[in-house]
């Protein structure tokens, strides 16, 4: 639970029981508590009556250290338990902004006579400088008479090196290697920050990825089946195929439950060879299977025809 938390950038995750009792989570010195324990946790007992609630909290101090935090909590689809993410408002706040141009730019040391902007690429606006009333401005706008300046798009931005033409002549190689130096520099934490970005959501996609397919098959499992049906648009045309393997208990019994695992997987590919493209196929438990087809929905005869033909070869 503490990676999860770590993973979606949250500080804490509790599960709670129907009865409102914190039995799981990522700080197991909260496990015990309850709805009862106190003011801030009492605040979600409306919960325990309405299975459809979703509800947030505003930052309050929390029942057991009177930490500042904010909470939300939800039903999972089962409606067999609560799970609630809460996370400091201090801690929202830095995440925020440590990947704001602007504080990257702005910590940035600089020579005297030497100044450094990071404009977006497409729009030509300044969105971070170390003087910082240039900040909101059209690169292409901004008075550089006189100074010496040199310019490299990285990626997403525009990084700008900018040297005054009294502080350049007093040195033109060291000018020169300076500003070489701040723009690789520059350019380099530009870098950082759409990679540290990338990686992040490069993380939550895997997670969500993980948390959606069967581990035996690579099919979409259970959850992600209720998801998708509920989103289903009911005013379209679409088909509902359930099926099962036949002989799996006999392929257990007789030579293991690997031997029987294979033919899962083997008809799990089956499924996946003739559906994939016309829709999505679920694991639903055991060898259970659902396919749900959305396109191509007149051509759904003929895919069952070359279904079929596959497993009977």
């Amino acid at each position: 639970m503490q990676k999860i938390a770590a993973l979606i950038s949250v500080d804490e995750i509790h599960l709670f029981d129907t009865k409102g009792y914190i039995y799981s989570g990522s700080v197991p010195k909260y496990f015990g508590y309850s709805f009862d324990s106190g003011e801030q946790m009492a605040y979600f007992k409306p919960m325990l009556k309405d299975k459809k609630l979703t509800m947030c909290q505003d930052v309050t101090p929390n029942t057991s250290e009177a930490k500042e935090m904010m909470y939300a909590i939800t039903w999972n689809e089962a409606g067999n338990k609560m799970i609630q993410v809460g996370i400091e408002p201090k801690r929202l706040l830095n995440e925020a902004k440590q990947n704001e141009v602007s504080n990257v730019v702005a910590d940035m040391p600089v020579y005297k006579g030497m100044e450094i902007l990071v404009a977006d690429a497409d729009t030509k606006i300044v969105a971070g400088a170390t003087d910082s009333s240039k900040i909101g401005q059209e690169i292409d706008s901004i008075d550089m008479r006189n100074y010496r300046c040199v310019e490299k798009q990285d990626g997403a931005y525009i990084v700008a090196v900018m040297v005054e033409d009294s502080y350049y002549l007093q040195g033109s190689l060291l000018a020169i290697l300076i500003v070489g130096i701040y723009l690789t520099l520059a350019s380099c934490c530009m870098v950082y920050m759409l990679s540290k970005v990338m990686k992040e959501k490069y993380e939550k996609e895997k997670f969500r990825y993980t948390l959606n397919t069967d581990e035996l098959t690579r099919c979409y499992n259970r959850r992600a089946y209720e998801e998708d049906i509920n989103k289903l648009d009911l005013t379209k045309e679409w088909v509902y195929v359930s099926m099962d393997i036949n002989g799996l208990k006999n392929a257990n019994d007789s030579f293991g439950h690997a031997a029987g695992d294979e033919l899962i997987r083997a008809a799990a590919d089956c499924m996946k060879n003739s559906f994939s493209e016309h829709g999505k196929v679920y694991r639903m438990g055991g060898d259970e299977f659902v396919v749900i087809i959305t396109k191509d929905i007149p051509q759904f005869e003929n895919l069952l025809r070359a279904f079929e033909q596959r497993v009977e070869s």
